[in-house]
């Protein structure tokens, strides 16, 4: 059927309204000027018709933009309803979504377009049919290798520690599913690493805003592109080859359960917990606020000790402490903290590595009684820079609860250390304790004002409170004190892209380049949540061509 809607460039400003008894078309064909479900509603046809026959016969131009009282219109609703986060510098991607559907609808002009969006948000569902065109699903089978390689030792650890008969409950959940590339190679990780899986009682969740994507993850046909980085044993096991086209066999299509769901909007499943979630590149859409919400969300839905799976251009730090961090092969993921509070009835995932499991049931089986010795009044200075040193480790591993225990205990002894104090600033931050992030950047400067650290802190909290150019300049003193400090050109560059300074932000981005083009192989970036040289090499250079 969609074949049959396609149109010579000629024809395209013809609006079409089409009647079906298939209501799941309604979603992909969003080209459409309506579409009717049987039942036809006889006053909605009414309704079109008489919008046609008074409607403008000129198309939106694609080099229309947005006048800026119209994009606040649009940035507000869209983040209000949808929790989607267009910055200035996504402008452009936003007017392309709104102009593809302003064009099925015959409306030429923004400001019409938003109140029809917000007249039939619900009676038209015209807020599902806008998300698609306003989120990129670029996808393919195993992206992020290391993700699933790391997912495949948990399962069959997982596994292995079952009695014999005993049957393992698995709950996954990809959330922000795209196309299904995904969910499905969660399944094909799953079959992998549980050889007996048949026995056991497996449930992959799949979830996405849009509806189009879904369709086409449920019929599970892919190209040869979405293939470029599978294994061959995969492709030969599990697809079926048709010409060019690859299918997912339904084995794998068995294990995999698809809903549409908005990440901002409570679950419609209820109560169901997970062992592991997978979201990757989707926060980035959102607000930090939003962000902190939907983790949140995600946090609930793990079972204890259960994991996390975000990109690699998103971290925890400034966004939640419910979580320690992982690594695998260069890349990282995330587990749930457990707590002997928990009541839980759900199983606990097993920690990662086994080996430390091992050994800490090993001392706890043999207890050996010891005397508390008295503490030192005042430990000699080299252990408050071991302690220091050792509180550093655990920021950059995330462990944010115990980074600001150590760090109250050295500012108790030692309040003038400056290190301490601006890297308490930052744990507070994450936090979202923002006054009291500043206030210990503010007692650190008075110590020192020639601490770039401190100011570029100062910025991330000034850029999380909407103080724009307020973090502008702290970024760029911090650039002053220290030319290569990374995190603060890249910031700025972000910034500028925020304010629409578009060559500004091309500039930083060349510039963050350039740092971290000059480092060693493999080095881990200071301040951004973990993310090694490659990768982050990789990102910026997606970044320059976008701006480009």
């Amino acid at each position: 059927m969609a074949a049959r809607l396609q149109r010579a460039a000629e024809t395209r400003h013809l609006p079409i309204i089409v009647i079906s008894d298939f209501p799941d078309l309604e979603f992909e064909l969003l080209n459409l000027f309506d579409f009717l479900p049987q039942p036809m509603d006889a006053v909605r046809l009414v309704e079109d018709l008489e919008a046609i026959a008074r409607g403008k016969k000129s198309l939106p131009r694609p080099t229309d933009t947005l006048a800026d009282e119209t994009y606040r219109l649009f940035y507000q609703y869209l983040l209000r309803e949808s929790g989607l986060h267009f910055e200035r510098r996504n402008q452009k991607l936003l007017e392309r979504g709104l102009l593809n559907r302003m064009a099925a609808l015959q409306i030429d002009s923004f400001e019409e377009y938003y109140d029809y969006l917000v007249l039939h948000q619900e009676s038209r569902q015209e807020l599902k049919k806008l998300l698609p065109f306003l989120t990129i699903g670029e996808t393919y089978f195993f992206r992020y290798h290391a993700h699933f390689e790391a997912l495949g030792q948990i399962l069959a650890r997982m596994r292995a520690g079952l009695a014999h008969g005993e049957k393992l409950k698995l709950r996954l959940w990809s959330a922000g599913c795209s196309t299904g590339e995904e969910p499905y190679s969660l399944a094909i990780t799953v079959m992998e690493a549980i050889p007996d899986w048949k026995k056991h009682d497996i449930a992959i969740l799949a979830t996405d805003i849009d509806n189009r994507a879904l369709k086409r993850a449920r019929e599970g046909v892919y190209s040869q592109w979405a293939m470029r980085v599978i294994e061959k044993r995969y492709l030969d096991r599990y697809f079926d080859r048709s010409g060019k086209k690859f299918r997912i066999n339904d084995e794998a299509k068995d294990l995999v359960r698809f809903a549409h769901h908005n990440l901002t909007t409570p679950p419609p499943w209820g109560e169901e917990t997970f062992h592991a979630v997978f979201c990757r590149n989707v926060t980035i859409y959102f607000t930090i606020d939003t962000t902190r919400q939907i983790i949140e969300g995600l946090s609930r839905a793990l079972v204890p000790g259960g994991y996390l799976f975000l990109g690699h251009s998103e971290t925890m730090a400034l966004i939640s402490t419910r979580f320690e961090r992982q690594s695998h092969d260069g890349s990282f993921y995330y587990r749930k903290k457990t707590a002997t509070s928990e009541t839980s009835g759900e199983p606990e995932m097993p920690p990662s590595p086994a080996p430390a499991q091992a050994k800490a049931r090993l001392v706890q089986a043999t207890p050996v009684p010891t005397p508390n010795p008295p503490a030192p009044a005042s430990p000699p200075p080299m252990d408050w820079e071991k302690r220091h040193l050792l509180a550093q480790e655990l920021f950059r591993e995330e462990k944010f609860a115990e980074t600001a225990g150590l760090l109250q205990d050295i500012l108790q002894h030692r309040p003038g250390h400056t290190g301490a104090l601006i890297l308490y600033g930052f744990t507070l931050a994450n936090d979202g304790r923002f006054t009291e992030a500043l206030e210990a950047c503010g007692k650190a400067l008075k110590i020192d004002d020639l601490l770039p650290e401190a100011y570029y802190l100062k910025g991330l909290v000034y850029e999380m409170t909407e103080r724009l150019p307020e973090a502008c300049e702290e970024y760029r003193k911090a650039i002053l004190l220290q030319h290569d400090l990374v995190m603060a050109h890249y910031q700025l560059s972000q910034l500028h892209g925020r304010l629409g300074k578009k060559r500004e932000r091309f500039r930083e981005l060349n510039n963050t380049l350039k740092i971290v083009a000059g480092m060693k192989a493999h080095t881990t970036i200071p301040h951004s949540g973990g993310m090694s040289r490659e990768l982050f090499m990789d990102q910026l250079q997606k970044e320059l061509a976008q701006a480009d």
